[in-house]
């Protein structure tokens, strides 16, 4: 395994399609999870609380796509 990855640059390790997926489904959540509270803010035309449904699935998506993002990074 080690020598599968000394073998190979980084640029084209990263290259692969799974790695590039991986790093854009994390890069989507990790924006999804950071603008969450103005999208809620937005959608509710207040500011939304610790509580707001629309808050917390917003951000629980966010933070299941970082983790997909990374487990295809991964593998």
């Amino acid at each position: 395994m080690l020598a599968l990855l000394l073998e190979q640059t980084l640029l084209e390790f990263l290259q692969t399609p799974n790695k590039l997926a991986g790093m854009v489904v994390a890069a989507l959540g990790l924006a999804l999870a950071v603008l969450s509270r103005k999208i809620a803010k937005v959608a509710r035309k207040q500011k939304p609380a610790a509580n707001d449904p629309l808050y917390l699935s917003l951000l629980g998506i966010a933070l299941c796509m970082i983790m997909v993002g990374l487990i295809m990074t991964i593998f």
